[in-house]
């Protein structure tokens, strides 16, 4: 986990940038995902719309002159003397015009002269556009583009502010105006202006709420809606007498800050920011985003990015990590890591829409999934191959269905595999005359082929077992110990069922072996199979260098006293009274009589009523 919490650390200071694209994604989302907000009452947009556009194309049967010379783009400046006249006559405190005179007017030295009035008379209450443009090429640089003098003049002394916004490496404005404009100004020096925005906000005498930038935060926009959610009125309504009365009557411009530019898409003055979808966010609505937030004090505090950051970033993530490994299940550690990253981006989330605080947690967030992700992965690999482990170990003697179901579910095995009383079912088989034949086969030599002999008989034993979910205690020489409902029980009456069906089996497989070594002109076999039912403690029994999984109890002795009982009464299958019971009249039984038990009461020993060979199995019914 440390490796995660330092690749983590280690992204942040080499990919900033990238991850900063995606952090500022996730706050512009944030932003709307908070929805429209209420702007200041004192915020106006005099918009050059696509509805004022229109309307001076079709004004060529206007009443006034001026507006019958409004058909052509640019306007003539002196419209904006009318303008700036009847903002002023409104009650506007003071206005700023997001649009650049920095070239004499095309309608000649006159309209010039006439827009200079207009400002002069506007008693310095009007900002104009000021614009840094960057040059390409063997001589690029930075030029900062300015009023033509006549203009600069009549506007007065620091009337001019900054049109410049800063664009994202994803081609978005995020950041205020006037945190760009200083920028420059480090660049340029104390010629640059401040931003529109900050220079119209130099003419409130009270009401603003200015305050200080934390050390090294980046203020960037807090936008109250998309487009035109701020007050917007076509200037069309300020030059055409009707419209403008009506305009008056409402006192919608009563000491309120107006911003003049332009929002319609032939100008091509918009722009990618939160909210503004495809449409685009007008320049001059981003400025006026920019009063409105100074005046509230509001901002969204960009948290700066350091090198100590991300140490204490790495740090969390492997705190992250080990939080996760201390945790078994992999979903689990998948949960806790998903619960971490989520909590982060939700924290995130909540700073931004409700605070105005921009963490930088998305590398946190992603790292804690990632080292949620990777410890679950290790804990998968792990508990495979634990479960691999206990399925090879467990195969020694359960059978394959069992083990495979233990090692499904190892958190249970220790439980199950662990002492405990259950009722089971104990078969277990023996060969008739097997003291003889193996000291006539060491007489001649050939205890290896016995041993080969004994192994293929064991074989087929387990494989008869196992196919009726037996398990298979042990091997006592020529003997073999079987339990049925242990570790797992499938009820009573289903195991005596299994452990007759196995017996059964068995004799099967015993036939055939038999066929295929009088084929050779070896001799044959003859095994005797008991059945017993009752409790035993089962569980892993032994030291810890080793163990087994055995049972002990009555039941196990039981089996061994049937054994002598089988070979007196010369019958291969033979079960104790308690089996017959569980069989419920299911298989055809023959009550071989009454027999003393040592340790036990006498009791009925029963066996199949005909040849086990003739015999068919009931329809199992549990």
């Amino acid at each position: 986990m440390v490796g995660v919490g330092v690749a983590t650390a280690a992204f942040g200071l080499l990919a900033p940038e990238a991850l900063e694209r995606a952090e500022l994604t996730i706050a512009g989302g944030a932003q709307e995902w908070r929805g429209p907000r209420k702007v200041p009452g004192k915020v106006v947009i005099v918009a050059i719309d696509d509805y004022s556009l229109q309307q001076s194309s079709n004004a060529d049967l206007a009443q006034e002159e001026s507006l019958r010379a409004l058909q052509q783009w640019p306007w003539p400046r002196a419209t904006y003397t009318t303008v700036l006249e009847r903002l002023f006559a409104s009650g506007a405190q003071a206005v700023a015009f997001d649009l650049l005179f920095d070239t004499p007017s095309s309608y000649g030295p006159s309209d010039d002269a006439r827009f200079a009035a207009g400002l002069r008379a506007s008693a310095g209450r009007v900002v104009l556009g000021a614009q840094v443009l960057e040059s390409r090429g063997s001589l690029g640089g930075l030029s900062l583009q300015t009023p033509i003098a006549e203009l600069k003049q009549a506007a007065g002394p620091r009337h001019e502010g900054l049109l410049n916004g800063f664009l994202n490496s994803d081609g978005t404005i995020r950041q205020r105006p006037s945190h760009y404009a200083n920028r420059l100004r480090e660049t340029l020096g104390a010629q640059v202006p401040p931003s529109l925005g900050e220079a119209l906000l130099g003419f409130v005498q009270t009401g603003s709420r200015y305050r200080e930038l934390p050390n090294g935060w980046i203020p960037l926009l807090d936008p109250y809606g998309p487009p035109r959610t701020i007050t917007t009125i076509p200037i069309w309504h300020l030059l055409e007498p009707n419209a403008f009365q009506a305009l008056q009557q409402s006192q919608t411009l009563r000491n309120s800050l107006v911003l003049i530019g332009p929002t319609a898409a032939v100008l091509q003055d918009l722009h990618h920011t939160p909210f503004a979808g495809l449409e685009g966010m007008p320049g001059v609505e981003i400025h006026a985003t920019e009063v409105a937030n100074r005046l509230e004090g509001r901002a969204l505090w960009w948290q700066p990015s350091s090198p100590l950051w991300w140490m204490l970033t790495g740090a969390l993530v492997t705190a992250a990590g080990l939080l996760c490994e201390r945790r078994e299940r992999p979903l689990t550690r998948l949960g806790i890591g998903a619960a971490l990253g989520a909590g982060g981006l939700a924290l995130t989330v909540l700073c931004i829409s409700q605070w105005g605080v921009g963490l930088r947690l998305l590398g946190l967030s992603a790292g804690c999934l990632s080292a949620g992700a990777i410890s679950s992965g290790q804990a998968t690999i792990t508990l495979q191959l634990n479960r691999r482990r206990l399925k090879r170990s467990l195969s020694r003697y359960l059978s394959p269905a069992v083990a495979a179901e233990l090692a499904n579910q190892p958190e249970e095995a220790d439980e199950l595999l662990g002492g405990k009383l259950t009722d089971v079912v104990i078969l277990m088989s023996d060969i008739r005359g097997f003291t003889a034949y193996t000291q006539a086969m060491s007489g001649e030599g050939r205890a290896e082929e016995l041993v080969s002999r004994l192994n293929r008989y064991f074989s087929e034993l387990v494989e008869a077992l196992h196919a009726q979910g037996a398990t298979v205690d042990k091997f006592i020489g020529d003997a073999a110990l079987a339990v049925f409902g242990a570790p797992i029980q499938r009820g009573a009456k289903a195991e005596a069922d299994a452990a007759l069906r196995a017996a059964l089996e068995m004799e099967q497989r015993l036939k055939a072996l038999n066929a295929s070594w009088q084929s050779q002109g070896e001799p044959t076999w003859e095994q005797v199979i008991v059945l017993s039912y009752g409790s035993v403690i089962s569980g892993n029994i032994g030291s810890k260098r080793r163990m087994d999984y055995t049972v002990i109890g009555d039941a196990v002795n039981t089996a061994s006293r049937l054994e002598a009982i089988a070979k007196s009464t010369n019958r291969s299958i033979v079960i104790s009274a308690a089996v017959a019971e569980l069989l419920d009249g299911h298989w055809p039984l023959e009550d071989l009589g009454e027999f003393p038990i040592r340790g036990q009461t006498p009791q009925h020993v029963f066996a199949l009523a005909s040849d086990p060979d003739a015999v068919t199995p009931p329809i199992c019914s549990t």
